[in-house]
């Protein structure tokens, strides 16, 4: 007789286990649906293209159906911002044990509409058939939600066990014949207008964020670009881990890892990496947004979507007319040869700057970084240099030149400015009259051969002191953010009332400080902790360019100084670039931090 009791008990332990579901309702599957919206009084509003954004969901309710395979459906809750608004697509993914919802919306730019908000509620079923048992994570935002599958989703057919005699016994799959492929790809998102316009229009593909900012929308679309030259890696076991392969992603962002035996695995793009960085700086991962996937692979499986979209910060450059958008440019910091060095006549050297694009106009490489200084020039060497890449709004770029040393002492200056596709010059600013420049001494007597690794770099760092007093008045030390705020902050001076601040890592990398102010690992020098006076040391230095920085959040320092925020050398920043002669002493680099309490 056969016995059909255990298919019976599973489907009964399925439907007695699930979040969010009611034990009194039994919800039958239904498409997703959109909820009709109110028709409210219209009002103007402003012309122009298709807007596109991303839904706010308040609340989602996830409920489970009586069926076998068990159907999920999420009943996702919100408000559009006005009767024009409409939703536009559902999407919906999934990385392991997670879902994420995405609502993205789209509004005529020249529609005639209300500002009212228009609830909205939609139901969408989930993709869960053949899930293996466990709990779930559905995520949309800010709300959230779980369901559990008690046993595996899928209904496993009843084989009759064969007859040794007739049926024989199948050949043994190969254990290492799985794959894992996918493809690095350029997530495309621009911003036009914004600074001189009335209005910032972010692209087709941009997604609007709840802080008001605009990224890519995480979705690989047609005519988005393969990135060439990342590495992948591929991890054995959960993740997050690495080691087991590495693979490079061809010239279309290809990649692919084979002869995989069966097994949990961790695919990942790590953004530290030196090579990496080279690529992808700077910018953020949209889909996955941690550039972490995990795979689990059956034997022979071939999985070929592991896919990995990345959003640069300034790429593509935005199409603007040349015409009318300006150029400017701030100066961020000197990358090589402090002011006033002392050279001996007719030495050669080279005087790097770090510039920042802070106009409307990108820069091409039809533009020139001049030297604005009248004839007879104090330096020999460069005049003009080109630049090497294009350069777009809100992007730094570092440049340098050449120059030879005068061979009669003195102190001489140089100034640079940059000059546009025409040939039109403009200085800091966006002032004519503002250069960068570089000064230096020379001097018949300059020591050219210094004492090598002979330098030190050094400084302190200390509590710096803001308090708001009992009659609602700040304390001494204090400085206003911005006059009438009624915000304080304290003001970067290290008074005598104010202590130092012991057993704080210290971190000495190589070359200028990111702009980013991540300390890729392979940068990195040496460390060290401030002692009892908060005092640190770096000895043993050869001439060169270095950057010192104390990271709040790391484990060392993460107990002593949060919460808090940095007031020197800037706000808001823990590191310091420094060029150091050889056999120099800089014993300033100091750090101020601000203890910040309710």
């Amino acid at each position: 007789m056969k016995s059909y009791w255990l298919p019976i008990l599973l489907i009964t332990l399925l439907l007695m286990t699930a979040c969010n579901s009611q034990a009194d309702e039994t919800p039958t599957p239904i498409p997703a649906t959109h909820t009709p919206l109110p028709a409210p009084s219209a009002t103007p509003a402003p012309s122009g293209e298709t807007v596109r954004g991303q839904a706010t969901i308040d609340s989602i309710q996830v409920e489970m159906l009586e069926s076998f395979p068990i159907q999920v459906n999420v009943i996702a809750r919100g408000e559009l911002p006005d009767s024009c608004t409409q939703i536009d697509e559902i999407v919906q993914q999934r990385n392991d044990t997670t879902f994420r919802i995405i609502i993205t919306t789209i509004r005529p730019g020249d529609a005639v509409c209300t500002a009212d908000v228009v609830p909205f509620s939609e139901t969408i079923p989930l993709d869960v058939e053949g899930l293996d048992a466990g709990t779930y994570d559905v995520n949309a935002g800010d709300p959230s939600g779980t369901f559990t599958l008690a046993a595996d989703n899928r209904i496993e057919e009843v084989v009759p066990e064969p007859e040794p005699s007739v049926t024989p016994e199948p050949p043994a799959a190969d254990s290492n014949s799985a794959a894992i492929s996918g493809l690095v790809w350029h997530d495309l998102c621009a911003v036009t207008g914004g600074e001189g316009e009335a209005e910032a229009t972010p692209s087709p593909g941009c997604v609007v964020l709840e802080n008001g900012g605009v990224q890519a929308n995480g979705l690989l679309e047609e005519g988005e670009p393969g990135l060439a030259n990342v590495i992948v890696s591929l991890g054995e076991g959960a993740c997050p881990s690495t080691g087991f392969a590495e693979a490079t992603t061809n010239a279309d962002g290809e990649y692919t890892f084979t002869d995989l035996p069966a097994g949990e695995y961790c695919v990942s793009v790590d953004v530290t990496n030196v090579e990496n960085t080279a690529v992808l700086d700077p910018g953020s991962f949209t889909n996955p947004e941690t550039g972490v996937t995990a795979v689990t692979l059956s034997d022979g499986q071939t999985t070929s979507d592991i896919n990995f979209g990345w959003d640069y910060e300034f790429l593509p450059v935005p199409e603007v007319d040349a015409a009318t958008c300006t150029n400017n440019f701030e100066f961020v910091e000197d990358l090589s040869i402090d002011d006033d060095t002392i050279m001996a006549p007719g030495t050669e050297f080279v005087k790097e700057w770090r510039l920042r694009n802070i106009g409307t106009c990108p820069w091409t490489t039809d533009y020139t970084f001049v030297t604005v200084d009248e004839a007879p020039l104090p330096f020999g060497g460069d005049t003009e240099v080109p630049l090497e890449s294009v350069v777009a709004p809100g992007q730094t770029m570092d440049i340098a030149a050449t120059l030879i040393a005068p061979t009669t002492p003195g102190t001489y200056r140089s100034n640079w400015q940059l000059a546009d596709a025409n040939g039109e010059r403009f200085g800091v600013g966006g002032f004519i009259e503002d250069a960068v420049y570089v000064r230096i001494v020379v001097d018949e007597n300059a020591d050219v051969t210094p004492e090598p690794n002979t330098a030190v770099i050094g400084g302190v760092v200390w509590a710096d002191y803001c308090a708001i007093q009992n009659d609602g008045s700040p304390s001494v030390g204090c400085l206003e953010t911005a006059e009438g705020s009624g915000v304080y902050i304290a003001n970067g001076t290290y008074n005598f009332y104010e202590s130092p601040i012991p057993e704080l890592l210290v971190t000495l990398s190589d070359g200028a400080c990111p702009e980013e102010g991540v300390i890729t690992p392979s940068s990195i020098l040496s460390t060290t902790t401030t002692d009892v006076d908060g005092l640190y040391r770096f000895t043993g230095l050869d001439n060169g360019t270095y950057c010192i920085s104390i990271d709040a959040f790391d484990d060392t320092n993460i107990n002593s100084l949060i919460p808090g925020d940095w007031t020197y050398p800037y706000r808001g920043v823990g590191r310091l670039g420094v060029i150091l002669q050889a056999g120099a002493e800089r014993l300033d680099v100091d750090f101020g931090w601000d203890y910040q309490f309710d």
